[in-house]
């Protein structure tokens, strides 16, 4: 069993205990403070006090400081001193609510990611600035693309779009002033539905108090559950109940030699989820959620804004329109084309049907740009009637 600090009362530490041992039997539990352990017994027994109350195997730990420690097989720490350091005021830690299965927990995957095909998700990175207003900001649209359960995994896909705004402000050297637009990307999140873990997210399901090495900062950041909590967001999550990770950081040595950690001297960061909204991760660091539409029974629950969002992840029209325009469309017998870019040299237009077949094929020339007259005698094919990026993919080199 570990113990975390608890300032000046005692520094971190390890008990080694044997709750399979023969009962009666004594062993070194710690060498720092120098405290031995028995197991005093070990039977059947009622977990907790309160009525109702299950029953399991239940061991019994007494420290030579005179202090209890209560274990169960499937329940874990059922009682045990707070500070192993101190003997009679040492307050005592006593279970209060047993432990419910992941699946029924604000740890479950499932209640933290409530996402289904189609859902935006809209955040802001804003580096922190000691010197003066930030010189960068970074918009991030996700729209979820898919949400499957295979075998005890929960994954998802997405795709998502960001820019980056350079501001037009003193002392932001180096880059200037405008938007930048980065490309349309694709990704994946995956959990355990059995054990609440992800690689995409270190912290998860650690309880309040639990903490780990953050992988890519080994032996110097350890991420610490804060638990449940209800703090005030500058957005529409405000009010609701998050689940809260902290990130610490190497201090250095403890006098009994185990590493000290402490909060970031900068402004510490941290990872908070959206427990009670299910939209995810809603903070990491400088990213927060701003913007989001979830299908709801009634309809999309819209909250925020989305105008630094909306030239993001633009749809198969808006694409197609970036290439060209189609008048009139729907069209009876004509329809004129216009590239909005010259044409390439060696590049072809190709008309295709609701199957995916080729109907129409006609050669571009170099530089070409509108008009591109297009007739057809009796119906037309059927798909022409739709919008523009259903039935044609233009243009394309060498076909």
């Amino acid at each position: 069993m570990e113990n975390v600090a608890e300032g000046s009362q005692q520094a971190a530490l390890s008990l080694r205990l044997r709750p399979r041992a023969a009962v009666g039997s004594s062993w070194v539990a710690s060498t720092s403070p120098a405290l031995t352990a028995t197991l005093t017994s070990r039977s059947w027994d009622r977990v907790g006090s309160q009525p109702g109350s299950p029953f399991d195997s239940v061991a019994v730990v007494t420290l030579s400081s005179g202090a209890v420690v209560r274990l169960s097989r499937q329940y874990g720490l059922l009682a045990g001193p707070r500070w192993l350091t101190l003997t009679s005021t040492a307050p005592q830690y006593v279970i209060r609510e047993l432990p419910v299965a992941l699946a029924g927990s604000p740890l479950s995957p499932d209640r933290l990611f409530d996402l289904h095909p189609g859902d935006l998700l809209g955040y802001e990175t804003t580096p922190q600035s000691v010197g003066g207003p930030p010189c960068t900001s970074t918009y991030t649209l996700r729209a979820m693309l898919t949400r499957q359960v295979v075998g005890d995994s929960l994954i998802f896909t997405y795709r998502q779009q960001s820019k980056v705004v350079n501001h037009r402000i003193s002392g932001c050297f180096g880059t200037p002033p405008g938007t930048v637009l980065g490309p349309v990307q694709t990704g994946r999140l995956a959990f355990s539905l059995r054990t609440g873990q992800s690689q995409q997210y270190e912290a998860l399901p650690l309880l309040s108090g639990e903490y780990r090495e953050l992988s890519r900062f080994a032996g110097s950041v350890v991420l610490v559950g804060l638990g449940l909590s209800q703090p005030t967001f500058p957005t529409c999550q405000s009010g609701n109940t998050i689940l809260g990770y902290e990130y610490l950081h190497r201090s250095g040595m403890a006098s009994n030699n185990t590493l000290s950690y402490g909060t970031i001297t900068d402004g510490n960061w941290f990872q908070h989820f959206a427990a009670e909204t299910g939209l995810g991760d809603i903070r990491t660091d400088e990213k927060t959620l701003q913007y989001s539409v979830k299908s709801g029974f009634t309809g999309p629950i819209i909250c925020g804004s989305n105008t630094n969002y909306a030239t993001l992840l633009p749809t198969r029209a808006a694409q197609a329109a970036a290439i060209a325009t189609l008048h009139p469309n729907p069209a009876a017998e004509a329809a004129t084309l216009t590239l909005v870019q010259p044409a390439r040299a060696g590049a072809s237009l190709r008309l295709t049907d609701a199957l995916g077949r080729a109907v129409w094929r006609a050669p571009v020339a170099a530089g070409q740009r509108r008009p591109y007259p297009y007739r057809w005698s009796g119906s037309p094919p059927a798909s022409t009637c739709s919008t523009l990026p259903a039935p044609m993919a233009l243009p394309r080199r060498g076909s």
